[in-house]
């Protein structure tokens, strides 16, 4: 039966089909060595594979032994693909905002949990990972277009959630940098806004998050989306980029754009100030309110 496709089930696929890859097998002389010797109820069809890789269908703890048997992959890596099979098939806690936040954000809590890094780049508000409970709040009342107000304290829930990551051992990191008019945009007041700014600085004593502003005097942004871009602990992951705006949100696994992001987070924290002398800023702003 197929099941709806989450980023797990993708990266399972798309570790399996690099493996496949790096064997030079297509998926039919794969298919083939799995159902040597196999009677035919317990084979495997070209087609389900397919889907498999595709992160749209399931796959047996029987059948993926014979894919690291076939591709000879080793104990700790057949291991490591097996814990995935097992974390892709398990109800993530997130799932209890179903009905309130679209499948994409679902797919960017999700990310989010597995992650071992992330890159972040805002000229907008904050970056979500970083926002206190009452500025989140004013954000998403303020969509009201998208957000019905009954649904404004679940969904600030679910970003004060996100934010425990930060916080896990397996968590090596945030880096995140923010145009000079995001600390200067009042959200919500002055006192909210106080609050969020010294959080700025406290989120960076507490965990392992760096924060770099770009000035205004860097001149042009280097881009106009909001944008995440997240590592993961295994070398056969790659990278997934999420990108978010007032309308759409999307998220991308492929090549080109997740380099075309990291080039324009890579170009942001070139021209962006020190950790410290970033501190010093959101400092200086918390005092001219």
């Amino acid at each position: 039966m197929a099941q709806r496709k989450t980023i797990r089930s993708r990266r399972l696929g798309k570790q399996i089909r690099r493996l496949r890859d790096d064997a030079q097998l297509n998926q039919e002389k794969l298919v083939e060595l799995m159902n040597t010797d196999q009677p035919r109820q317990r084979c495997i069809s070209a087609s389900h594979l397919s889907r498999v890789e595709s992160g749209i269908a399931r796959i047996s703890s029987e059948h993926l032994d014979r894919i690291a048997t076939v591709l000879d992959i080793g104990t700790e890596q057949s291991q490591k693909l097996d814990a995935l099979r097992h974390r892709a098939d398990e109800p993530g806690w997130w799932q209890e905002y179903s009905d309130i936040v679209p499948e994409t954000v679902e797919m960017l809590v999700e990310i989010g949990e597995d992650a071992a890094t992330a890159h972040s780049y805002d000229n907008v508000y904050v970056q979500g990972l970083l926002q206190t409970r009452a500025y989140a709040e004013t954000l998403i009342g303020n969509a009201r277009a998208f957000v019905s107000p009954i649904n404004v304290d679940r969904m600030a829930d679910l970003r004060m959630r996100r934010q425990q990551r930060l916080g896990e051992d397996d968590f090596q990191g945030l880096v995140a940098v923010l145009a000079e008019g995001v600390i200067r945009t009042l959200v919500g007041g002055r006192d909210v806004m106080r609050e969020q700014l010294r959080h700025l600085i406290e989120v960076t004593q507490q965990h392992p998050v760096t924060i770099h502003i770009l000035p205004f005097t860097a001149g042009a942004l280097p881009g106009t989306d909001n944008f995440v871009i997240f590592g993961f602990p295994h070398e056969l992951d790659g990278e997934v980029v999420y990108v978010d705006s007032d309308t759409a949100q999307r998220i991308y696994e492929e090549r080109n754009p997740v380099r075309q992001y990291t080039y324009i987070f890579d170009a942001a924290l070139a021209q962006a100030l020190s950790a410290r002398e970033s501190q010093d800023l959101i400092r200086t702003v918390m005092e001219e309110l």
